[in-house]
């Protein structure tokens, strides 16, 4: 069959994979691989995607895998370009994104650390904790193996990064072709979608059907699984409130009538109030007040049903009457299922009324801080509501920064599942550039906004010359209060001032010119009443676009529920 290189092996073993992508900065050590990529790329479908830093090609690849819900390839080489990836992987551990890290390591003969060879480090020591399995590859025809294997674990159970060492003399190795059995991903038995125990499943649809007032409450792992469907049709059924994790919002749309924002007196009254709460894809982590009061009701009044992929995380922060251990869009389903053998449709709930009047009473005090659109400077909250009414429903928003975060969990409307990019688990700034140029390359026919920080942006702003490379109409938003403005006021709630010494204040920088600087559309407004002529001349400009929003600093010192989340990051449990 002829001969060729561990690079090229590699390569087919991506693509039997699935993988049409692959980022990775060019580099030595793996040259043969590119040069296999150049060759068979048109052949095979698949390309090579530069970033200007690993990190930011991780945070890419994290992006494609929320999008997606497949896992995405990035590439570093030995030494720096791995150690430069691991932020990236860390962040993708903390979010549950099979990510697949390739490094590369020097020669076999060179590549001991004590030895003092040139770009040579521990690298499976570092990855070893950022990442759910790992492998180095010491014989050629192993490549293939390792690859499924790879993939195989990055799917299963709870999504997470997995990562494959290889030595550049291994991919410069040539080998027989049939002696490296490259095999297609249908013809093994792939990770399927596994159900939970049908007995479990009708005992805790008879507590949802019995209960006084039952909750769903989604947490990332319904993103993971793409379970909005299941989710809304089975809360519809109920006529059962919905509350969402920080970072899984959208999976029953935001405006729904049975959804409570996750920062809101709405979302504490039902969670407190259920004596039954179906918790799908969740451990109950810090943001969720781990599950315990004062947010949730006391366990010996509150029963739970939790749902997750994996059995490590049922029970992990509070009782659990009923552990189902399954796929959060299937136990959903079967529950669904389940739930109709034993009533008919639920037409609602009488304590809802008294939720909507509270949660109506919370939106018109919202409204009344951003109402004023013509304010100089605007109030980062008004970036969201034009962004509201800009952007179509299945349009995708990351988000980036601290407190910026908090007033996009008040204003921001997140419509549809997989829609909301953020870090909510690892709270990692300087995502949200590079997720949008991930979420874009992955739904190029959908809209791409970022709204982020001015702090966070600053981590990865090198990449809006990705993004003009690529020629993708994204468009960032960043608020603008020249500071760390989060840590501005943990100052203030730790010392009751702010501390110069403590280095929060920016120099000024003007982020519109820097993305003209490098190809980019550029807009300045300090007022909400101008966003919207600046997104639409964004919008035709047709490339990359940065709007500098210049937002107020006291008012962004003090986001709406900013107090709440304090207390959820107190470490308070009782």
């Amino acid at each position: 069959m002829g001969e060729i290189t561990g690079g090229e092996l590699l390569v087919r073993s991506l693509h039997a994979e699935g993988v049409r992508d692959v980022w990775a900065i060019p580099d030595g050590t793996y040259m043969i691989f590119l040069e296999a990529l150049e060759r068979l790329g048109g052949e095979l479908g698949m390309r090579l995607l530069v970033p200007d830093h690993e990190a930011a090609g991780a945070h890419a690849a994290d992006a494609m895998t929320r999008v997606t819900g497949e896992p995405a390839v990035v590439m570093a080489c030995a030494g720096p370009g791995a150690a430069n990836l691991i932020s990236g992987i860390l962040c993708a551990q903390d979010e549950g994104s099979p990510v697949v890290a390739i490094t590369t390591t020097r020669r076999s003969d060179i590549a001991y650390p004590h030895m003092g060879g040139m770009q040579v480090l521990d690298q499976q020591a570092y990855f070893r904790p950022a990442v759910k399995w790992q492998a180095q590859v010491n014989q050629w025809w192993r490549i293939p193996d390792i690859v499924r294997h790879a993939f195989r674990v990055a799917k299963s159970g709870r999504p997470g990064p997995v990562h494959i060492e290889v030595p550049e003399d291994l991919l410069m190795q040539r080998g027989e072709t049939d002696s490296a059995a490259v095999w297609s991903s249908e013809e093994y038995p792939s990770v399927t979608r596994q159900p939970a125990d049908p007995a479990l499943v009708r005992r805790a649809a008879q507590m949802l059907t019995d209960a006084a007032l039952p909750l769903i409450h989604c947490g990332g792992g319904t993103q993971r699984s793409g379970a909005g469907e299941e989710a809304c049709a089975l809360a519809e059924y109920l006529g059962c409130p919905v509350t969402t994790g920080a970072g899984s919002r959208g999976i029953v749309p935001d405006g729904h009538p049975l959804v409570t924002q996750p920062v809101s007196p709405a979302s504490a009254m039902v969670k407190n109030m259920a004596d039954v709460v179906l918790a799908a894809g969740t451990r109950f982590g810090e943001l969720d007040f781990w599950g315990r009061p004062p947010v949730w009701s006391d366990a010996r009044r509150q029963q739970v049903i939790q749902v997750d992929a994996d059995a490590r995380n049922i029970g992990l922060n509070r009782p659990v009457a009923v552990p189902l251990v399954g796929d959060a869009k299937v136990v959903l389903g079967q529950l669904l299922n389940a739930v109709k053998e034993l009533t008919p449709p639920r037409q609602g709930w009488e304590q809802m009324a008294t939720v909507r009047a509270v949660d109506q009473k919370w939106r018109d005090e919202m409204n009344s801080r951003v109402a004023d659109m013509t304010r100089k400077p605007m109030i980062p909250g008004q970036i969201f509501m034009a962004a509201n009414e800009f952007f179509p429903p299945d349009a995708i928003a990351t988000l980036d920064g601290g407190n910026t975060c908090v007033w996009a969990a008040h204003y921001l409307q997140v419509r549809e599942q997989r829609s909301m990019l953020w870090t909510s688990n690892a709270g990692h700034l300087g995502t949200g550039l590079p997720f949008a140029i991930g979420a874009k390359l992955a739904a190029p026919g959908r809209s791409v906004f970022c709204v982020s920080g001015d702090s966070a942006f600053r981590f990865n702003m090198q990449e809006l010359e990705t993004a003009a490379r690529y020629q993708l109409p994204i468009i960032c938003i960043v608020a603008v209060d020249g500071a760390y403005g989060m840590e501005k006021s943990a100052q203030r709630r730790v010392w009751g001032r702010e501390a110069e010494w403590f280095g929060s204040e920016h120099a000024p920088v003007r982020y519109d010119r820097v993305a003209m600087a490098m190809g980019c559309h550029g807009e300045y407004a300090d007022r909400a009443v101008d966003l919207s002529g600046a997104l639409q001349r964004s919008l035709a400009s047709g490339k990359p676009a940065v709007i500098h929003a210049v937002v107020d600093p006291e008012e962004n010192v003090n986001p709406p529920g900013l107090a709440l989340w304090a207390a959820a990051r107190s470490g308070a449990r009782k």
